[in-house]
């Protein structure tokens, strides 16, 4: 899971361009997962606004039931 700022026209994160770093990085992990064969529902990017931070338990559950549903890793043998 990946969570960062929001960015638009009125962009207000000090690391000016990483959120829009992490779409692309987060598209080459779920490209990667897909030529695994594994479900790419396995990662999630988040863009949450600082006074946002309520919203984390509610997103951390429900990606958590996600993992739940497709299990550990299937190459680590658990």
């Amino acid at each position: 899971m990946l969570i960062g700022c929001k960015y638009g026209d009125d962009y207000q994160c000090h690391f000016v361009k990483g959120s829009e770093l992490a779409v692309k990085r987060g598209e080459n992990i779920r490209e990667k997962l897909k030529q695994m064969a594994m479900e790419n529902e396995r990662v999630e990017l988040h863009q949450l606004e600082i006074s946002e931070f309520e919203r984390l338990p509610e997103i951390f559950a429900k990606f958590a039931g996600v993992i739940e549903k497709y299990g550990l890793n299937p190459f680590k043998g658990m």
